[in-house]
């Protein structure tokens, strides 16, 4: 019997199949009009200089604030980085983003010397709840693709910090919906992240490590501030507490989508152990800040961070700060876990020494 004769006296069965066959068709094109779109693949890291990231964070120089600037060491040592990370962008609760400083004359330059532009968007005012619904992330999205678009820039680093903890899962849906609008474009996606362990979840908790590394580029692991402006003195990021962070962070993220964030820079505390504003100290200047107070700088060891003390009008001050032998030894340990590279906060603050220790 062939298959028309079966058909023939079969038709109940027939129709029964085709039924089932309809609805499962049905099922299926629910199901898929419904599911969520995946993001395309991150785009590649940058070329042209080997594997391992060098990322310059860099800020518009503000007068008077004693703070060298970044364009200086910029134009210095550009063919050293890989990317350079302005602060020029902020994100508003409406899902806008206000132009806070962006420079062309830095962007043609870069570009000049084929360094790619991934400004830093912070969200403004360090607002939270700028992620609170959906619409406002997928406005956010389409409005930074726009600023990344019409600007020419070559991607976005999503810096935003304080955070509530409940924001967690819409801050990795606020990625992944930024990752939809720039992947296709082949633009990057960063996202700077505080670190996992030894800070309070007020701080970190809205972060989701393995979730962000779905959809961005890199993740760039803000390994400083352990002590920090406004608590007790102490050494702003020691060697001991990074590494902690970089296998916390290789537990949730790979290891080619994190960036070790160096903080080139350290606090001036007055020297009574108790908690209390501190000003900036770069480490570009801190030798020389030492040495006018007749100051000698020790390299505490056990920390991988130098310090000094001096007296000013009676008053003990104490200083920590980063310096050139504990950042070489933080690219090193970037190298020795196989991390996509290092970024420095900020471009100017930096140790001229620094560049002796990449590419």
């Amino acid at each position: 019997m062939d298959w028309q004769d079966w058909l023939k006296n079969n038709r109940t069965m027939a129709a029964i199949v085709g039924g089932l066959i309809a609805l499962l068709l049905v099922i299926w094109a629910v199901e898929a009009a419904f599911k969520p779109s995946s993001a395309p693949a991150p785009a590649a890291m940058p070329k042209g200089r080997g594997p391992f990231q060098v990322v310059g964070f860099y800020e518009n120089k503000v007068a008077g604030d004693g703070i060298p600037s970044s364009r200086v060491s910029f134009d210095a040592h550009h063919r050293q980085l890989t990317s350079v990370s302005p602060l020029w962008f902020a994100v508003n609760t409406d899902g806008t983003v206000t132009d806070t400083g962006y420079d062309n004359s830095l962007v043609t330059d870069a570009h000049s010397h084929h360094i790619p532009v991934v400004p830093l968007f912070t969200n403004a005012q360090g607002s939270t709840n700028v992620l609170w619904s959906a619409a406002t992330r997928h406005k956010a999205a389409k409005s930074i693709a726009a600023v990344v678009k019409t600007d020419n820039l070559d991607g976005a680093n999503i810096d935003f910090e304080l955070l509530n903890p409940s924001s967690r899962a819409d801050l990795s849906d606020f990625v992944h919906d930024l990752a939809l609008q720039l992947h296709p474009m082949h633009k990057i996606v960063a996202v700077s992240v505080f670190p996992l362990v030894g800070l309070p979840a007020s701080i970190n908790g809205a972060y989701d490590y393995h979730a962000l590394a779905q959809s961005a580029t890199y993740l760039v692991l803000m390994a400083y501030d352990h002590h920090y402006s406004g608590g007790p003195p102490g050494p702003v990021a020691s060697y001991g507490w990074v590494q902690q962070n970089v296998a916390a962070a290789l537990k949730q993220a790979p290891a080619n989508r994190l960036v070790l964030s160096i903080g080139m820079y350290g606090y001036d505390w007055v020297n009574n152990g108790a908690a209390g504003a501190a000003a900036t100290v770069p480490d570009v200047t801190a030798k020389e800040m030492a040495a006018r107070y007749g100051a000698p700088v020790r390299y505490i060891a056990s920390e991988s961070q130098n310090e000094f003390t001096y007296s000013q009008g009676g008053v003990s001050h104490v200083v920590w700060f980063m310096g050139d032998r504990s950042a070489k030894a933080r690219v090193a340990l970037a190298r020795q876990y196989h991390l996509a590279g290092v970024s420095l906060w900020r471009l100017g603050m930096e140790d001229p020494q620094f560049w002796g220790n990449v590419p």
